[in-house]
């Protein structure tokens, strides 16, 4: 008796590996009433069918499907900007330096110290005073290794002046990005994920910090005429310029969702993109799909 439990149990067994859960090809379909729209229109997509999954990949940067699996970049230009003020009385206009490394190997006062640094300061603009002001795009092309990390820093330097104050530094704003072939500026750090540290080198009273959460700005108070010499770096992260995340789309449809009859999206740039619809059906033994693309011109 025992021997035909264990046939039918193994019997029974052999049937459910066999027992393949099976999808069908989604039977769906987009529609567009036109492929030219303005910038701030409304594009709506009409769904027609059945699909369990649908993701939409909008074609602006971050959100391109063709680049779905793409880790790398090759042929882009790096670059670099950002928004600074002055103030607090200050008239040492030159006491801000941009600088740049690929070779610190250590986040200390020492390892600053110890690494080779490239003045960059001239190759954008810098507020000469309360005026915010855009630096423009800085090329650092001719300075990265793409083998190798690259920090940027702000760097404070203020001078003992009884004639001229060493006054206040705002940074307002700052992107690295990496300027494709194609003209789209794939990111790669900003203000809020940059990474920053502080580190005091003359005159611990002085040092660099950020305000907000996320950060809004990044601010030294350097003091006024007689205020003490001070050095303060601040240093972001390691920055890869041709290191990048696979573009994703946006999950607007699953399993354990409502059925959508379309979907509507803005563009607030103008430009050609390419929209597409990632379409499947899925089960523990199979995933089907199917790819609905179209391409959109955007005008002002």
């Amino acid at each position: 008796m025992k021997q035909i439990l264990i046939l039918l149990l193994f019997s029974i067994s052999l049937v459910a590996c066999d027992d393949v859960i099976e999808v069908d090809m989604p039977d769906f379909d987009v529609q567009v009433e036109k492929l030219t729209w303005a910038v701030g229109d409304t594009v709506k997509f009409q769904f027609l069918g059945d699909a369990g999954n649908i993701t939409f990949y909008s074609g602006l940067p971050g959100s391109d499907y063709n680049f779905r699996e793409r880790t790398t970049l090759e042929g882009g230009v790096p670059q670099i900007d950002l928004i600074t003020q002055y103030g607090g009385g200050g008239t040492q206009t030159e006491s801000l330096r941009l600088m740049v490394s690929s070779d610190l190997t250590e986040m200390t006062n020492d390892g600053i110290l110890a690494a080779n640094w490239t003045d960059i300061s001239d190759r954008g603009a810098i507020a000469p005073n309360t005026t915010i002001t855009p630096s423009g795009i800085i090329d650092v092309s001719d300075l990265v290794d793409p083998e190798k990390p690259f920090f940027f820093a702000l760097k404070f330097v203020g001078q003992t002046d009884p004639d001229r104050a060493a006054g206040n530094w705002i940074v307002r704003g700052f992107n690295a990005t990496t300027l494709t072939s194609e003209g789209l500026a794939i990111p790669v750090a900003n203000m809020q994920n940059a990474g920053w540290q502080p580190f005091s080198i003359v005159n611990d009273a002085n040092a660099w910090y950020s305000r907000g959460t996320p950060i809004v700005d990044i601010v030294i108070i350097g003091g006024g005429k007689n205020a003490p010499e001070s050095e303060d770096w601040f240093v972001t992260k390691p920055l890869f310029f041709t290191k990048v995340s696979p573009d994703t789309g946006i999950p607007i449809q699953n399993i354990g969702t409502s059925e959508l009859e379309g979907y509507d999206y803005i563009y607030n740039e103008p430009g050609t993109y390419t929209v597409t619809f990632l379409v499947s059906n899925n089960s523990v033994d199979q995933h089907k799909e199917k790819i609905i693309q179209f391409e959109l011109t955007v005008t002002e």
